[in-house]
C-alpha cells in the first residue's frame, strides 16, 4: 500500500514536470518556427534578386539576415505571433472559467494602493539585483557577458521603438500568459504553493535559452510566481513584468551614480524592507 502510494506521488511528480515542459517547448518551438520562415523569406527574396546566382544570393541574404533592423522586426513578429496563441490558450483554459468569487477577490484583495505599491517597489529590487548578477557574470565570466551584449544587440539593435515595443510590451504579456498562465496553472493542480513557484521560477530561467538571461531571470520568475499565486491572477504579473522591463530603458537616463553597485545594494535592502513591511500591514489589516 505504502509502495503504491510513494509510485503515484512519483507519476503525478512526472505528469506535472513533463506537461509543464511540453508547454513551454511548444512555444520556443513556435517562435523558432517563425524565425525560421523569416529566414526563408529572406531567401527567397536572395534568390529573386539575384536572378539565381547562387554567390550572389549568398551575400544578399547576409546582408538581410545580418541587419539589425530586420532582425528586430522579425523579434516583434515572432513574439505577437506566440501572443496571439499564448493569450488565447490563456483565455480558454483559465481565463473565461474565473467565477464571480474571483473577480469579487480581485476587485477586494488586488486593485489596491498597497497592492500597487509593493509591485512597484518590489520590481524596483528586482531590477537591482539582476543589475548586481549580470555584474557578478561580468566579473567571473566576461566571455559569456560579452556573447549576450552581442546577442541582444543582434535581436533588438535596430528599431528603438520596435524594441522597446516588443521588450516592454509584448514580451511581458506572452511571458507571463505562458509562466504565470498556463505553466503555473498546470503545476498548481499537481504540486503545493512553494514546490509551484520554485518549478516556475525555474523553467523561466530556462525558456529565456541563455545563461545571463536565465540566472536573474529565476528570483524574478519566484516573485511573479509569488504574486500570481497570492493574487489569483495573471494581470498583476503582467504588470509587474512591464514596469520592470521598463526599467532597462529609464534606469539608462538616470545619473552615474543611480547604476552603481553601491546604490543597487542599497535600492534592494529598502524595497525588501518596505515590501515586507508592506506585506505585514496588510496581513495584520486582514486579520483585525
Amino acid at each position: 500500500m505504502e509502495y503504491n502510494k510513494k509510485e503515484g506521488i512519483g507519476k503525478k511528480f512526472v505528469e506535472g514536470i513533463l506537461l509543464s515542459f511540453e508547454i513551454m517547448g511548444l512555444f520556443m518551438l513556435l517562435q523558432l518556427l517563425i524565425s525560421f520562415v523569416g529566414v526563408m523569406a529572406a531567401t527567397v527574396a536572395g534568390i529573386i534578386l539575384s536572378e539565381g546566382d547562387m554567390v550572389q544570393t549568398q551575400h544578399i541574404v547576409m546582408d538581410i539576415v545580418m541587419d539589425s533592423n530586420f532582425m528586430t522586426m522579425l523579434t516583434v513578429v515572432a513574439t505577437f505571433v506566440s501572443l496571439i496563441f499564448s493569450l488565447s490558450a490563456y483565455w480558454i483554459i483559465w481565463g473565461r472559467k474565473r467565477t464571480a468569487e474571483d473577480r469579487q477577490f480581485f476587485r477586494k484583495k488586488v486593485l489596491r494602493m498597497r497592492t500597487f505599491s509593493m509591485i512597484v517597489i518590489g520590481s524596483c529590487g528586482l531590477y537591482y539585483l539582476s543589475i548586481l548578477i549580470v555584474g557578478l557574470i561580468m566579473i567571473f565570466n566576461p566571455e559569456v557577458m560579452e556573447n549576450y551584449n552581442e546577442m541582444m544587440e543582434f535581436a533588438l539593435g535596430g528599431s528603438e521603438v520596435l524594441a522597446i515595443f516588443a521588450a516592454v510590451i509584448l514580451a511581458p504579456i506572452n511571458e507571463e500568459c505562458i509562466m504565470r498562465g498556463l505553466i503555473l496553472k498546470n503545476l498548481q493542480k499537481y504540486f503545493s504553493e512553494p514546490v509551484v513557484i520554485i518549478l516556475q521560477a525555474i523553467m523561466f530561467g530556462i525558456f529565456h535559452a541563455n545563461w545571463v538571461q536565465g540566472i536573474y531571470a529565476i528570483p524574478i520568475g519566484a516573485a511573479l510566481g509569488y504574486v500570481a499565486v497570492k493574487c489569483k491572477s495573471v494581470l498583476p504579473c503582467i504588470f509587474m513584468h512591464l514596469f520592470y522591463n521598463s526599467l532597462s530603458f529609464v534606469v539608462g537616463m538616470l545619473p552615474e551614480f543611480c547604476q552603481t553597485g553601491v546604490f543597487a545594494i542599497g535600492t534592494i535592502v529598502v524595497s525588501a524592507v518596505v515590501v515586507l513591511y508592506l506585506g505585514k500591514a496588510g496581513k495584520t489589516e486582514n486579520d483585525s
